[in-house]
């Protein structure tokens, strides 16, 4: 089903379908096993309105160049992109295993941290109230290092992103209760983080399944971040002292990966 704006902006977007293009979305999710499972594209939307495939990624109304400002920190956007909705599916994931996302794009001018949240939603995430979910960190990465600082600020998580073709990998928590999840994994760009409202938030939401140990507590998405945290108003292009990696701390029960090249940095 499409999203409200997005049906309302079909007629004239048809036409416009060549230049349907974000800094970044994630276009496929890959499992341990090898099984290859598709992110929400609105190209393909676009092109069969009446019956769009149906996705375990959620979708979106981000047409184009659109982020999440901080100005929309506290707004539903913020969880899953612009009215975001759930997936029709669930992607089977078993506890403990590796997820890979890659992203279509991104561009290396667009620094800043990688982050990956978890959710559940019991029995089902296809028709859960976004605003009701409370997540968890099970992944970050920020700042790096002051290296290649003349391309600007340094070597950052979208760095890593980038060398690894556009991907990056997340470690499911070993002990998980069986039932459904929603996986948010975003990257926030900083290039006009000395700004105000200049941060850029691009959050990408898939539901899975898999189980064995519930996450209890959890923070609502509209809390993540605030316009003025130390990690989200940065001056990038003036040597950093750190940096503080915003929204709430990894989850007890987490286990980040290294990344491949990260050692490297």
């Amino acid at each position: 089903m499409l999203t409200p704006i997005l049906s309302i902006l079909l007629p004239s977007l048809l036409t416009l379908t060549p230049l349907v293009s974000a800094h970044g979305r994630i276009v496929n999710i890959t499992t341990s096993s090898g099984n290859t499972y598709s992110g929400f594209d609105p190209a393909v939307f676009l092109k069969n309105p009446s019956s769009p495939p149906p996705l375990a990624a959620w979708s979106a109304d981000n047409l184009g160049n659109i982020f999440v400002p901080p100005s929309s920190f506290s707004h539903s956007n913020i969880t899953c992109h612009r009215a975001g909705t759930p997936g029709a599916l669930h992607i089977p994931t078993p506890p403990g295993s590796n997820l890979t996302l890659t992203w279509n794009e991104w561009p290396t001018s667009h620094k800043g941290p990688v982050l990956t949240y978890l959710a559940s939603c019991n029995a089902s995430c296809t028709s859960v109230s976004k605003d009701a979910l409370r997540w968890v960190k099970i992944d970050e990465q920020g700042w790096l290092n002051s290296s290649g600082w003349t391309e600007l600020g340094g070597t950052w998580a979208s760095d890593v992103l980038i060398k690894n073709g556009f991907s990056w990998t997340v470690k499911v928590p070993e002990e998980l209760e069986a039932g459904a999840y929603v996986l948010r994994h975003e990257i926030i760009a900083l290039h006009v983080a000395n700004e105000t409202d200049g941060a850029q938030a691009y959050p990408q939401c898939v539901n899975l399944m898999m189980g064995n140990k519930r996450i209890d507590g959890g923070v609502d998405a509209r809390k993540f971040y605030k316009e003025n945290d130390k990690g989200i108003m940065v001056d990038i292009h003036h040597k950093l002292d750190g940096y503080a990696i915003p929204g709430p701390k990894l989850w007890t029960a987490a286990e980040p990966v290294e990344q491949p090249n990260e050692a490297e940095k």
